[in-house]
C-alpha cells in the first residue's frame, strides 16, 4: 500500500522541482535587451538544412532607388520585376528569372564554407515575456555565376551575396526568415534584387 503513495509523492516532487528550474535553464531561446551577435561561422549541416528548407516567392524586384531601370549595368535587358524560381542543384543554389518580355537568365551561388550571422535587438520591438524579437540576417557570398540576360555582368572578380532577412528569438531556424536580397558586386556589375520567402 505504501508503494503507490511513494510513487505519487515522487512524481509530485519531480513536478515541483521542474517548476523551480531556473529561468536561464528553462529559456535557452530567450533574448535580452541590447543583445547582439555578429560573426562569421562555418556553414554546417544544420544551417545548410535550414537554408535548403526555404521557399522563394515567385516574384523578384530589381532595386533602382531614384534611378531608372535602364541605368542598371551588368544586365543585358534589365526589367523592374521578374518571375522567379529557385532550386538547389547539388552544392549550388540556382535562381532562374524571366521578365514580362520573356527574357530569361540565371544567377547561381555555390555553397560557401562559411556564413555571416547578424542578430541584434533593434530596441524598437516589445518584450512579450521572453525578451525582444531580434532582427536577423544570414549572408552567403561566393564568386558570381550566371547566364542569359545576366551574362554581361559575370567576370572573375564579381561576387554574389544572398542575404536572408527576418527575426525571432535566440534559436534560429528557417521559419525566422521572411525576405531575401541578392547583391551583385564587382567591376562589371553592381545591382540588387529582392523578394519574399514563403512558408
Amino acid at each position: 500500500m505504501l508503494a503507490p503513495i511513494r510513487r505519487g509523492l515522487g512524481l509530485a516532487l519531480a513536478i515541483y522541482l521542474l517548476g523551480q528550474t531556473s529561468p536561464a535553464f528553462a529559456c535557452a531561446c530567450c533574448t535580452n535587451e541590447g543583445q547582439r551577435n555578429v560573426a562569421t561561422v562555418a556553414l554546417d549541416s544544420g544551417k545548410q538544412h535550414e537554408i535548403e528548407s526555404l521557399r522563394f516567392g515567385s516574384k523578384a524586384t530589381l532595386f533602382t532607388g531614384e534611378g531608372e531601370v535602364e541605368g542598371i549595368q551588368g544586365i543585358a535587358t534589365p526589367a523592374g520585376t521578374y518571375k522567379l524560381s529557385a532550386q538547389w542543384r547539388e552544392d549550388r543554389l540556382v535562381l532562374s528569372f524571366r521578365d514580362a518580355a520573356d527574357h530569361t537568365g540565371t544567377l547561381s551561388l555555390a555553397r560557401p564554407p562559411t556564413i555571416s550571422v547578424f542578430e541584434v535587438d533593434p530596441r524598437d520591438r516589445p518584450d512579450r515575456g521572453q525578451g525582444p524579437t531580434l532582427y536577423k540576417e544570414w549572408k552567403l557570398s561566393a564568386p558570381a555565376s550566371g547566364s542569359g540576360v545576366f551574362q554581361p555582368g559575370i567576370a572573375r572578380q564579381q561576387i554574389l551575396t544572398l542575404i536572408l532577412q527576418g527575426g525571432g528569438n535566440s534559436c534560429t531556424s528557417g521559419v525566422d526568415f521572411t525576405h531575401w536580397t541578392l547583391v551583385m558586386q564587382g567591376p562589371k556589375a553592381n545591382y540588387t534584387l529582392y523578394g519574399n520567402l514563403v512558408r
